[in-house]
């Protein structure tokens, strides 16, 4: 698991300046409008980006939930450092893995946003998701299914552990006790898959 968030940090801290740059990045940004468009967020609710990046998501919900507190973790100090000058004071981020995440029944809602296939131990992270959500919080994934081509996907970008396919995400969810599991995909690539802890 540590060779795995090692490769990760290298990785990302090696292309985190370039990382906002590009078609990718717009259509991503897309992705995230699309999934906060299936949910319903209250004020004063406690949000956390589980692998927050550049700090896209938490960027978007500052503008459109001014009303919210904002946390962010992610293990690329290069990323966190971008994200960090566009947020300011408005999100507590932490560089920290999905795997260390300890809260109990702290957050309202989590985002894991094109981050869960770089997970070292994503039956870990599903676990500490439950458990550092409030109850009747949602969990919330966006990440990428490439069908038959996930597998050979996996092998060629680095730091993949694992590309999960809808039914597989679905799956994730229902085994980690995860009610009320929703899903879309959009486009030929993502899916968002949507889940509330009882």
């Amino acid at each position: 698991m540590e060779s795995l968030i090692k490769k990760n940090r290298i990785f990302f801290n090696r292309i985190a300046k370039h990382y906002d740059f590009g078609i990718f990045k717009k259509w991503q940004e897309k992705i995230k409008r699309i999934a906060l468009g299936m949910i319903a967020i209250k004020d004063n609710s406690k949000i956390l980006d589980a692998g927050c990046g550049t700090g896209s998501l938490l960027s978007i919900l500052s503008k459109t939930n001014p009303r919210v507190k904002l946390y962010g973790i992610d293990i690329s100090s290069e990323m966190l450092k971008i994200a960090r000058k566009k947020l300011g004071r408005k999100a507590n981020l932490e560089l920290s893995s999905v795997e260390e995440l300890s809260k109990k029944e702290y957050y309202d809602y989590i985002f894991s946003s094109d981050a869960f296939h770089h997970y070292a131990n994503q039956e870990l992270a599903m676990q500490n998701f439950y458990q550092a959500l409030k109850k009747g919080g949602y969990l919330i994934v966006l990440d990428v299914d490439f069908g038959i081509f996930n597998s050979f996907f996996h092998k060629i970008e680095p730091g993949n552990s694992k590309m999960n396919s809808s039914l597989e995400f679905r799956n994730l969810f229902r085994k980690h006790n995860f009610k009320e599991i929703k899903q879309k995909r959009v486009g030929l690539i993502n899916v968002i898959t949507i889940g509330r802890k009882s």
